[in-house]
């Protein structure tokens, strides 16, 4: 996954992207080069003028005209340059702050969930996202640096002109030194790489623990169970760990500050030393001496931020390349055109599993192993057994989210993998423990569409179904109310169990052929759970549904039990046949209708 981006072709990336999004940034950025040198020659040459018109005893008016003249010059260059060079930055910060996350968000979106659940997937990210965090290495100031070295180089060519017409020799001694100069912060940068992987793999166990200690659904557990403590040492011991590495970046820096200083003390030194002595001994002009003095100070300042930008240019390249190795992961799955999606008499659809075998990256054994299942059309069957059995593992490879190591799942004696990814998730409503509810009304969270498309009548239906009606119709604006306090001022809470029914509605609003629930009764109490499997014949009517439970009690109404041990099947049969088989599934049921019992004494 990780490709090295030569610099010209991240050049052209970033330009491409920049133009596509706003180009007034790259012509300002283009504008603002030959500016920042002309004010630089052009200060460099107003003691000239002055002191030449002093020397030779200029009149008066000559000498306002020149100085005038030249001054106005130089006010006008610095204004429009720093005109440019506030709104480049920021255009530039709209466009890292916009543009780039933009970018990262849709690809986290629409890339294939297999991929964006892989360890290397989620390090790719981090290292993204680094890419556009920091300031001096920054993605989005990656053609800024550009733009320095042109300007760099525009004044560069100026001064060497100047001190040329000097003495030719200065400028290969002036070249070689701040060369040297130039080799150590390669060496530095050299370095600074080496360290980001590190710091990378760092931060993404930072960032995780920052997330959870700050996340409001954490803050009960934490409290109650006195997390704070054990959440800030880990907290602390990971910035203990940045704080490491930038102490390494930084005395690398602050060595290489030093000896670049020294190197150029002795050079300036030399140089103003011959200057002093042309000055005494020959008929130099005071005004040629003020510009050959400028001249060298303003040939080495350039030929610093030449090569600082170049540093950093380098740096941002490696930004850029992070951040084009994330957006280049490749989706393995069909996105392109597919076969057919069943429709009309094909439905409803039945699903083959022929020997598949699924394991998690760094796993030591397989979640799904080896299995094989076939689901008849229409048919309602439970996937039951204990934790880490692989019962949602299972349900998310026919989901076609995972994509299985081996063996494969056929729709209606299809391929799913012959199928569009995109249309194929079409085929399915699903609720799974992990849902998480948008920032909009009750409505939009259950239709999952714009507020102009949303079918009224179907929508009351699932609220009916779900056992939400008379909730939702109870809220001050009822299905329009607005949900997620953390974005929207006076937005209301749901509880757990209507949290639960709101995703149930979800799902039976898309109305798919397939429709996969997974623990969708895990918060409801029993009186409502009862009235939810008593509703299971109506929401499932023509459809074929796979139901995952832990309680065992709620599977009678499946037409055929599944039991998955260790990622394999180990029983299945109708309830009936279950128990009558005595085994683990009967010893399950057994144990927990006995709690029920003594509930209900």
């Amino acid at each position: 996954m990780n490709k090295k981006y030569g610099y010209f072709s991240n050049l052209k990336y970033v330009i491409g992207l920049h133009w596509d999004y706003d180009k007034s940034y790259i012509l300002n950025q283009l504008a603002i080069i030959p500016l920042l040198a002309a004010s630089s020659v052009i200060a460099a040459y107003l003691p000239k003028i002055v002191l030449d018109c002093i020397e030779r005893k200029a009149a008066p008016l000559e000498l306002i005209l020149s100085v005038g003249g030249i001054s106005i010059l130089l006010v006008l260059a610095d204004y429009l340059k720093e005109v440019l060079r506030v709104k480049g930055r920021q255009d530039m910060q709209i466009a890292r702050g916009i543009m780039f996350h933009r970018l990262i968000c849709r690809k986290v979106m629409t890339m294939d969930y297999n991929n964006y659940a892989a360890n290397e997937t989620r390090a790719l990210r981090e290292k993204a996202l680094g890419a556009m965090r920091g300031w001096s290495g920054s993605i989005g100031l990656f053609f800024q640096f550009n733009t320095s070295i042109a300007a760099s180089a525009f004044g560069f060519t100026a001064f060497t002109a100047i001190i040329a017409q000097c003495n030719p020799w200065f400028i290969p001694i002036l070249i070689v030194s701040y060369s040297i100069s130039m080799v150590g912060w390669a060496l530095l940068q050299k370095y600074r790489d080496k360290l980001k992987d590190e710091m990378s793999a760092s931060y993404l166990k930072l960032n995780y623990v920052v997330h959870r200690s700050r996340d409001f659904s954490s803050t009960k557990d934490m409290q109650i169970y006195g997390m704070t403590d054990f959440l800030m040492r880990k907290i602390d011991r990971h910035l203990a760990e940045f704080k490491v590495f930038r102490i390494k970046i930084n005395n690398g820096h602050y060595y290489n500050v030093l000896f670049e200083d020294l190197l150029k003390f002795g050079v300036s030194l030399g140089a103003y030393s011959y200057l002093v002595y042309l000055k005494l001994n020959s008929d130099m002009t005071l005004g040629d001496f003020s510009l050959y003095f400028g001249a060298i100070t303003g040939f080495g300042t350039w030929l610093t931020q030449m090569v600082d930008s170049i540093s950093e240019v380098v740096s941002a390249s490696h930004g850029v390349n992070d951040f084009r190795n994330f957006l280049a992961i490749e989706d393995k799955m069909n996105i392109g055109e597919g076969e057919k999606l069943p429709e009309g008499d094909e439905l409803p659809c039945e699903i083959e599993i022929e020997d598949l075998s699924f394991a998690y990256d760094s796993a030591e054994a397989p979640t799904i192993d080896n299995l094989s299942l076939k689901i008849k059309r229409g048919e309602r069957i439970a996937i039951v057994g204990v934790n880490g059995a692989g019962k949602s593992t299972l349900v998310k490879l026919i989901c076609g989210l995972y994509l299985p190591q081996k063996g494969r799942i056929l729709l209606n004696s299809t391929d799913i993998s012959r199928f569009n990814r995109d249309e194929y998730y079409t085929l399915f409503s699903t609720l799974f423990q992990d849902c998480n509810l948008l920032p909009a009304s009750v409505a939009k969270n259950i239709a999952m569409c714009e507020e102009k498309k949303i079918d009224r009548k179907r929508l009351d239906e699932c609220l009916r179904l779900a056992g939400l009606y008379e909730k939702v119709h109870s809220l001050p604006q009822q299905e329009n109310t607005l949900l997620v306090r953390e974005v929207h001022e006076g937005a209301v809470s749901l509880s757990g169990g209507e949290l639960q029914r709101l995703l149930l509605a979800r799902a039976l609003y898309k109305d798919a052929p397939i429709i996969i629930l997974d623990e969708p009764t895990a918060a409801l109490d029993p009186i409502a759970e009862n009235e939810m499997y008593l509703k299971y014949n109506e929401l499932t009517e023509g459809k074929t549904a796979i139901y995952i439970s832990h309680r065992l009690s709620s599977t009678r109404f499946c037409d055929r039990i599944v039991m998955l041990e260790d990622g394999k099947i180990s029983e299945m049969g109708t309830h009936d046949e279950l128990m009558a088989l005595g085994g683990k599934y009967a010893e399950m049921f057994g144990t927990q209708s006995k709690y029920y019992k003594e509930e209900a004494v």
